[in-house]
This record gives C-alpha cells, structure tokens and sequence, in this order.
C-alpha cells in the first residue's frame, strides 16, 4: 500500500525578490524614518511604514494596465 506522493515546488522569480527588498524592506524603512523625524510619532510612523510599500505596488499595477 505504498503511496504516490508528490511535492510542490514553488519558483519565485529573482526579479520579484529585488522588488520585495526594494520596495517593502527599503522603502518601508525609509519611509517610517521619513515620517518619524518631522512628526515625533512612532505610531504615524508604524503606520505609514505599512500602508507606503502597499500603496506604491498598487501604483505600479495601475501603472501596467494603462
């Protein structure tokens, strides 16, 4: 009663992973002292830490379909 079993291999393209560093990871970062320096607040500079990074991929994807 021995099994097939199979496994999944996921490929993740090496242009996606310099955009996930670029953009999430340095921008993020950039981004919360950016907000943090001026404004004094950790949490408007948590905030906008998280929500940059999300709002420039959403640019970038309208910026294909046009």
């Amino acid at each position: 009663m021995e099994k097939n079993r199979g496994f999944v291999v996921i490929v993740i393209p090496l242009s996606e992973v310099k955009k996930f560093i670029a953009i999430d990871l340095v921008g993020g970062t950039l981004l919360y002292y950016l907000l943090k320096l001026p404004l004094h607040s950790m949490i408007a500079a948590t905030a906008g830490s998280m929500v940059g990074p999300y709002l420039i991929r959403l640019s970038m994807k309208r910026g294909k379909k046009k």
